[in-house]
């Protein structure tokens, strides 16, 4: 049996098709599923290559200090005069923590006392050498900042991690966003998969968290969450926390060692009440080490996910290949 179909005709059904799929998969997952919401963000152009940055966070990877995202959603080049390297402020004391590129400080360009908004501030080159710095004085001075606990002068602090604090209270306060924005923070914000599933990671769920039963040195960890994105019932989700062991830096970078634990927040029952190994993998919450560069904070921040990538390609070629083959063959042998 040969059938004769016309093209236009058979490009709305498939577009009907298409939509009906869409459809009935939002309405399975928006019944099923906790949605997880990326917080917002400023959009960067570094040498061709898209940051994105968190709202109220300073650029890391690459583009390490170059940019800031004010809570406004302002977007800064730190290098321009303006607010950016005061992180928003439009006040900024040597000491104090900035937003800048490696190898230089926070400097104000334009003071204005009688009207403070129109101070202005961009990352100059420093002159001096932050690990050179012996005294407090002389590491503000120098535009870099002076880590009080290890009586350390540093370029940036998120080159520590949360073993940094000594005691619960600076733990919890973490007054350095080391928690957020230090080493092992790169998953904050991000998505991983494993189990056959996605898990998100929230932002707001990763800091400096105090565990007295630790040993002593290593009572603030870093604690993550991961939680399923899709599910019915109870989601498959659990926490994280991770113990850093950080090397001298040797030009430029330096090696990375660490030990995890984990617990079960809820569900997993289709593994026993036990996180898969991947899970772990995908989250380093097995230990492990790395080479890193010195104070680069990682910052992955999060995009469009594995499962709708592939359904949109999955889509756009359905769509293509039909239509081709209607196109060119002007019919379709049904039989």
């Amino acid at each position: 049996m040969f059938v004769k179909f016309n093209y236009n005709v058979m490009r709305l059904w498939v577009f009907f098709l298409v939509g009906f799929f869409l459809l009935g998969l939002v309405n399975s997952v928006s019944s099923n599923t906790n949605s997880v919401f990326n917080i917002a963000g400023c959009n960067f152009d570094f040498n061709g290559v898209p940051i994105g940055v968190s709202s109220g966070e300073c650029s890391g990877g690459v583009a390490s200090g170059y940019f800031f995202c004010g809570t406004d959603l302002t977007p800064y080049d730190t290098l321009v005069a303006s607010h950016g390297c005061s992180m928003g402020s439009d006040t900024y004391t040597l000491g104090n923590d900035f937003c800048c590129p490696s190898g230089t400080f926070c400097n104000q360009t334009v003071e204005d006392n009688s009207n403070p908004n129109n101070n202005k501030f961009k990352c100059d080159v420093r002159l001096e050498n932050c690990a050179d710095q012996g005294t407090e004085g002389d590491c503000n001075s120098n535009g870099c900042i002076w880590m009080n606990l290890t009586n350390e002068c540093t370029e940036n602090p998120r080159s520590y991690d949360c073993s940094y604090y000594d005691n619960s209270a600076d733990c919890l306060t973490d007054i350095w966003s080391i928690g957020t924005l230090g080493v092992g923070t790169e998953f904050c914000g991000s998505t991983i998969e494993c189990n056959g599933e996605q898990f998100s990671v929230p932002g707001d769920s990763c800091g400096c968290a105090w565990y007295p039963s630790a040993p002593e040195g290593d009572r603030c960890q870093l604690k993550m969450d991961a939680t399923q994105f899709i599910f019915s019932g109870v989601p498959d989700a659990f926490e994280c926390s991770n113990t850093y062991n950080l090397g001298n830096c040797s030009e430029g970078t330096q090696n990375v060692s660490w030990i995890s634990n984990s617990s079960v927040i809820s569900g997993f029952t289709s593994t026993g009440g036990v996180i898969p190994e991947d899970c772990l993998n995908a989250l380093d919450c097995n230990g492990g080490e790395a080479t890193r560069f010195c104070g680069e904070p990682a910052i992955k921040l999060p995009g469009i996910s594995f499962f709708s990538l592939m359904a949109s390609f999955l889509i756009i070629g359905i769509y293509y290949f039909v239509v081709g083959r209607f196109k060119y063959n002007k019919g379709y042998n049904l039989l």
